[in-house]
């Protein structure tokens, strides 16, 4: 099985906490470089996971023929221009969430991705933890009956200083707020768990509270190919102890009532199914990176596609629109 060389584009948060430790630990993959636009930062990185080299210029890093993919976990503006490059230069690209600032970014990245040959997925983890996975056995054995109805919570606090270096998820640059950032998790998580996708959206997003640019109440109706009535509630503007986060899935024999990221067990109400005792990974990205990097290393295709990761962000993208049209939006 032949190795895959990584460049790491971005040298974020989301990389110190999860991304770097899973792409060092993946068995297949070597760490060949970090990208930052601080050179200094990108050398600290790469000395941090082990990786020889480290650049601010991209054009150099996807110039670099020891690098076979790159991961870009930068800020949600720039992941269209950088992946799309990446994909030119003939690297296959995961990218981290939402995947773009809207749905024609996306394309144009599948596109991209399309014409060099290359594999795009978006880093939408929560498919490949494992109680997602019973759950979605769970409804596909036809436990809950027909799903007629979902409801996600994703209601908390955030009002980060603008001094802090994530400041820019709610100056606009990050597409909108709790809706993108975590909603767009459980967006994507929803559609795998139902194996359907967003048909039409209708919705709301008004700053009332906070003093930033980003809405901090947004609110989205969302029917999808199934039929079912999806219901998007995100506050950042409600102080709770940690964030109440929840995907409640309705069907016409039983319902899932959890936290997909929560430690309950799978219940299923209304259905004298027991209860299901899932543990979760020590590090969250790591399956996900793991299909990514064994898919390459094998010559397959991952397991979900950047089509896949498209949709999310055309529910977030035509929540905002329709909040300025003031009508209900198609999304195809």
């Amino acid at each position: 099985m032949k190795r895959v060389g990584w460049g790491i584009i971005g040298c974020s948060d989301i990389v110190q906490r999860r991304a770097g430790e899973a792409l060092r630990s993946q068995p297949q993959s070597d760490i060949i470089a970090f990208h930052s636009r601080s050179l200094d930062r990108a050398r600290a990185f790469a000395e941090r996971y082990g990786a020889p080299t480290a650049y601010d210029d991209l054009d150099h890093l996807l110039a670099d023929d020891r690098i076979d993919a790159v991961y870009v976990a930068t800020e949600v503006d720039r992941h269209a221009e950088q992946a799309i490059a990446a994909a030119r230069a003939g690297k296959h690209v995961l990218v981290e969430k939402p995947m773009a600032l809207d749905v024609a970014q996306c394309r144009a990245m599948i596109a991209a991705a399309k014409e060099s040959g290359v594999h795009l997925a978006v880093a939408y983890y929560a498919r490949f933890l494992p109680k997602p996975q019973v759950m979605r056995s769970v409804i596909a054995a036809g436990r809950l009956g027909r799903i007629v109805r979902a409801v996600i919570r994703v209601i908390g606090y955030y009002n980060p200083d603008p001094s802090d270096p994530k400041h820019w998820r709610v100056s606009g640059r990050g597409g909108g707020n709790m809706l993108a950032d975590v909603g767009s998790h459980r967006l994507d998580l929803l559609a795998y768990l139902m194996d359907s996708r967003p048909t039409a959206v209708c919705g709301f997003a008004d700053h009332l509270s906070l003093p930033y640019q980003a809405a901090d109440t947004e609110t989205a109706l969302v029917r999808f190919d199934n039929g079912a009535h999806v219901t998007v509630l995100a506050n950042a503007n409600v102080p709770h102890p940690g964030r109440l986060s929840s995907v409640e899935i309705y069907g016409t024999e039983g319902s899932l009532l959890t936290d997909p990221w929560s430690d309950e067990p799978v219940t299923v109400v209304g259905s004298d199914m027991a209860p299901v005792v899932v543990e979760s990974p020590a590090n969250a990205h790591f399956p996900m990176m793991d299909d990514f990097a064994r898919s390459l290393a094998e010559g397959r295709a991952p397991r979900f596609s950047g089509q896949d990761g498209l949709w999310a962000t055309a529910v977030i993208t035509g929540t905002y629109e329709s909040q300025r049209a003031g009508r209900v939006v198609e999304v195809g």
